[in-house]
């Protein structure tokens, strides 16, 4: 076996289920983790809980403002705790209050932490200042001022408590065989630097009214709120960032000062009326944190969306995240990536059924590219059952049923790696690295962005 495939085998199989999963083994008291869920606006801090965890006791406790702020995460883990296959059996202690962040880590061991963005670097700060590890949706920062924070916590002697992102894209099937096939360099030739244009790109559009977990998605007004929730340049994106690292450069440090350059990024907004601003929040009216950003005409202007290009260990990339208010074709949230090798280019877009798939395109005639492409897939011995069909000049890659995971499914995955670095009581440097690398290439893009009235090509 290839030695770069050697690097991420035993990841995978964690990723599958297949090798560090739940635990089963008995645990002390001491042992446990002790989620304490600080102000949980945002859904997916339910989403860490969907499914029973043996080294998480069930209680967990919730601090909040009101009960407002934890409405809807409480409604998804009683949706978890009732539904007929595979119940959790979460048990909420509750404290709603003025003065919830005086109490909030004075107990547990773990801090969840998903919601307003704008404090979420104040509040990771107070838990490791309680000796707390935490435990938090993205991003961690979002303006310049944050990123300045996160490195001063990431660079300090101690290397305990642990911080760390949920990074979901990594635990997608399609990202590994993308990952599998670029660093297979003796079939891809390597990713090509030296063509025009961007070696890889990524595309992503997502909608503020959408369903999760089979409901209508509740978002608390909060989340329109840019200054507090973040812009699109600095939200979304870094899910693809970290991807562009993991797939480029996995397990090996990034150095700010020489592996990334920022080269141009942009900002625009997606229009939400009041009627949309009811169906997405259940509220009538804008709140008086919204003002600044409603227009003449009573609607809502939203810096949602953002594109920037950069340049990593000598590879362009462009990232472009955009936000819609619906999808009024019910496709829901669309993803697409190109990946340019010297032999083959890989695309991940939706098939003719609308499933989301890699293909390869050859870039010369090769009457062996068939049996090769079957070869290197063959080897990875961790994505059992992979197939191919010939489209055209393209070729799909098959996937079984089995080893798709949705992204809600994919929070259980994250959680599992946080739990064995836990153990190790220490987050790889490689790790620091690419949350530091991370956050500086958004903050600065932010910084620097250029605001448009549309997504300049």
């Amino acid at each position: 076996m290839k030695l770069y495939k050697k690097a991420y085998l035993w990841t995978a199989l964690c990723l599958l289920g297949m090798g560090c999963g739940q635990s089963q083994s008995s645990k002390s008291d001491e042992d446990l983790i002790k989620l304490v869920l600080i102000q949980p606006e945002h859904f997916h801090a339910a989403l860490v809980q969907k499914y029973k965890n043996a080294e998480i006791e069930p209680k967990v406790h919730l601090f909040a403002d009101t009960e407002n702020s934890a409405e809807a995460y409480r409604d998804f883990i009683q949706q978890y705790n009732s539904r007929r296959e595979n119940p959790t059996d979460w048990k909420v202690i509750a404290y709603y209050g003025h003065d919830f962040l005086n109490k909030a880590f004075n107990i547990g061991n773990v801090v969840v932490l998903a919601g307003d963005n704008q404090r979420k670097i104040e509040f990771i700060s107070q838990s490791l200042e309680k000796g707390k590890d935490v435990f938090a949706d993205k991003p961690l920062v979002i303006n310049t001022k944050g990123y300045d924070k996160l490195e001063r916590l990431l660079t300090s002697s101690s290397t305990t408590p642990l911080i760390f992102d949920i990074m979901t894209e990594r635990y997608d099937v399609k990202n590994l065989i993308v990952k599998s096939l670029l660093n297979d360099t003796q079939f891809s030739g390597g990713i090509n630097k030296d063509e025009s244009g961007h070696a890889i790109k990524f595309n992503s559009t997502h909608h503020f009214i959408k369903d999760v977990s089979g409901k209508p998605l509740i978002r608390p007004a909060m989340f329109y709120n840019t200054l507090q929730q973040g812009e699109g340049l600095v939200d979304v994106t870094t899910h693809y960032i970290d991807l562009v690292y993991w797939m480029l450069s996995s397990e090996q440090t990034v150095d700010l000062k020489k592996d990334i350059k920022l080269d141009s990024s942009f900002r625009w907004y997606t229009r939400v009326t009041k009627r949309d601003f009811e169906k997405s929040t259940g509220l009538k009216q804008y709140p008086s944190m919204l003002k600044s950003s409603e227009t003449n005409e009573g609607d809502l202007a939203v810096y949602s969306n953002g594109k920037l290009c950069f340049n990593f260990k000598g590879v362009p990339v462009s990232v472009a995240v955009q936000w819609n208010v619906e999808s009024l074709d019910k496709r829901g949230d669309q993803f697409s990536a190109e990946f340019n090798a010297k032999k083959f280019r890989l695309e991940i877009k939706p098939d003719s059924t609308g499933v989301m798939s890699v293909f390869v395109i050859p870039k010369e005639v090769n009457r062996n590219f068939e049996g090769e492409l079957r070869q290197a897939l063959g080897e990875l011995k961790d994505l059992p059952g992979l197939d191919i069909m010939q489209e055209q000049d393209a070729y799909k890659i098959s996937v079984p049923k089995s080893l798709y995971l949705s992204h809600e499914d994919h929070f259980a995955k994250v959680l599992n790696q946080f739990v064995l670095y836990r153990r190790a009581n220490a987050l790889p440097d490689w790790e620091k690295s690419f949350m530091l690398a991370k956050y500086y290439l958004t903050t600065q893009a932010l910084a620097k962005a250029k605001t448009i009235g549309y997504e300049e090509d």
